[in-house]
């Protein structure tokens, strides 16, 4: 009964993203006059993506929600389709109630520390769509529309990091971090074209289910890209250098995206992904490795920090770097 309501997770932060961009290109939304209207649109949104996730939540502990939901068929060629399915799973709604409540705590922080600044609707067009973005990449089914919520955040994070537009050092490191992140997309487009050709789908049951048929050489070419696309999102060894870069953007979507949401994704698909890794010795011990040096990197480099923004980041990314361990 209460499965449709899946979909209005990573829909009502949309929702509100379009909202305001049609507001600004309209001049609806410009200057001090507006901004109580648009921080109101983001957190209405936000907010009531947060409690529709945590009635998901509940009902999943009730026992009346299953592991996925079927909202229909997305794309269809020759004995491949991709269906609008979302994960409704333990794992999945946990992160959608962390990460909704947490745009929504940044989204109410940055209504009072943008006030009066120049690109003030601007940065709730970014969050609005982020949220969006990191809700259906939590709840997504298959790899393909985890891949659009993955690569929707990452061009938030593009964003939001050359925020000022006037700091050329802004506009180089949101390049440089851009470009990074490919490297591990390659990797996700990869692992859903294997996923297709070994598995014949890309739902994440089909993958986790399948991977024990695998044979040991395939599981770890699969496993290895996703963990490629994991280590880059999640800034480790040795793809690391750009999450100290982000830090040029505005200090909530510095705290949003690198200290708290997205610089978790790649744990999440490692998390969503336990079953193939298991298949692949290899890429559990390049995993523990990676996490490893990422731990000790994020240490030592922390220690010679001077600033607190600074020695956050390279906190957050020593933790990071024990999750993946």
């Amino acid at each position: 009964m209460l499965e449709w309501l899946v979909g209005l997770v990573p829909a009502l932060p949309l929702a509100a993203a379009l909202w305001i961009g049609l507001a600004i290109l309209s001049g609806q939304a410009s200057g001090d006059a507006h901004e109580r209207r648009t921080g109101r649109i983001a957190l209405v949104a936000c907010g009531a993506s947060f409690v529709v996730a945590l009635i998901l939540a509940v009902a999943r502990l009730a026992g009346s929600l299953p592991d996925q939901v079927l909202l229909g068929r997305w794309l269809t060629s020759g004995d491949y389709r991709v269906d609008l399915v979302f994960a409704t799973d333990g794992l999945s709604l946990a992160l959608a109630v962390l990460a909704s409540l947490l745009c929504l705590f940044v989204a109410r922080f940055a209504v009072n520390y943008m006030h009066r600044e120049a690109g003030f609707h601007r940065l709730f067009v970014v969050l609005s769509l982020f949220a969006a973005a990191m809700a259906l990449l939590v709840t997504g089914g298959n790899a393909v529309l985890t891949f659009v919520g993955w690569e929707v955040a990452g061009l938030c994070s593009y964003l939001l990091i050359s925020f000022f537009q006037d700091r050329p050092v802004a506009a180089s490191n949101a390049t440089r971090v851009f470009v990074t992140n490919r490297v591990g997309d390659a990797g996700f487009l990869l692992g859903i074209a294997l996923s297709f050709y070994w598995l014949g789908g890309a739902d994440w049951e089909t993958i986790t289910a399948g991977a024990a048929s695998l044979s040991s050489r395939q599981a770890g070419m699969l496993a290895g890209c996703f963990l490629l696309a994991a280590i880059a999102k999640s800034a480790q060894v040795p793809l690391v250098p750009w999450l100290a870069r982000a830090m040029e953007g505005p200090t909530p979507s510095s705290a949003l995206f690198y200290g708290a949401v997205m610089v978790h994704a790649g744990v999440y698909l490692v998390l969503r992904l336990e079953p193939l890794f298991e298949q692949s010795p290899a890429a559990m011990a390049a995993l523990a490795a990676v996490g490893l040096a990422t731990a000790l990197y994020g240490f030592v480099a922390g220690l010679a920090q001077t600033d607190i923004k600074s020695a956050l980041i390279f906190s957050t990314s020593g933790q990071v770097g024990l999750m993946f361990l």
